[in-house]
């Protein structure tokens, strides 16, 4: 199975997706989305409201709801890439050495049989390079070279699990491997859900979340106008 290497750049067109605004804007935190949700709700159950103005309410919240969840889930990611980012690095450098070092046996060899021996090495070590930049951050890393616990019959077990997966997904065309990093990543979505730590909203559409997006904007904007107002209005 010949590895090709590409690089890990994040699909703009998937579902998954979602557009944060322009890069000056800064993503709500989690309390601040949980305030807006609750502001939704109470709209939500105010009475004699225009039907307008509750269908717009619930549209907001089913916006906030999922960008909550997804909120959730990246800074558990985030947290995870920083947690075992050190580890990652020297993993990556030694698994880098070995390919040079297996790639160059290739080259020296000329026995035709060796030779194809020695490229299945190659290739062995690519996935593990894999398997290290592209390991599901929702996850806690299991390092391929332990210190200790070594034989932990549980680590071994998800280690070589997922090596399965990654050759698997190559083979399937997965080479950026999207589509198994996303799975993990639902996974990880439905175990938050079935805790009931976030609501089971489906995907919403890319339009929403840059229409709440931009009000979002507007809002601040709004509130930066009536700052400087106030600060003129004393001086």
């Amino acid at each position: 199975m010949k590895v090709e290497q590409k690089n890990n750049k994040t699909n703009t067109n998937s579902k998954f997706t979602r557009n944060r605004g322009s890069k000056e804007s800064i993503p709500l935190s989690a309390g601040k989305i949980k305030k807006k949700i609750r502001d939704a709700h109470r709209t939500i159950n105010k009475k004699d409201l225009p039907a307008d103005v509750i269908t717009e309410a619930k549209r907001r919240l089913r916006v906030l709801e999922y960008d909550l969840g997804e909120k959730v889930i990246d800074d558990h990611e985030r947290d995870n890439s920083t947690k075992y980012h050190m580890v990652k690095h020297f993993e990556r450098k030694k698994v880098q050495r070995k390919i040079k070092q297996a790639k160059k046996a290739v080259e020296e060899e000329s026995d035709l049989t060796k030779k194809a021996q020695l490229q299945e090495k190659v290739d062995e070590w690519q996935v593990k390079l894999l398997y290290i930049t592209n390991y599901p951050k929702t996850l806690s890393y299991i390092s391929l070279f332990p210190q200790e616990n070594e034989n932990d019959t549980k680590s071994l077990a998800r280690k070589t699990k997922l090596l399965e997966e990654i050759k698997k997904a190559l083979l399937d065309g997965d080479k950026d491997l999207t589509l198994l990093k996303k799975r993990y990543r639902d996974s990880y979505k439905e175990k938050l859900i079935e805790r009931k730590l976030i609501q089971p909203v489906a995907p919403v559409d890319i339009e929403e979340i840059q229409i709440e997006k931009k009000k979002e904007d507007d809002d601040s904007s709004s509130d930066d106008d009536d700052n400087k107002d106030d600060f003129f209005e004393k001086a």
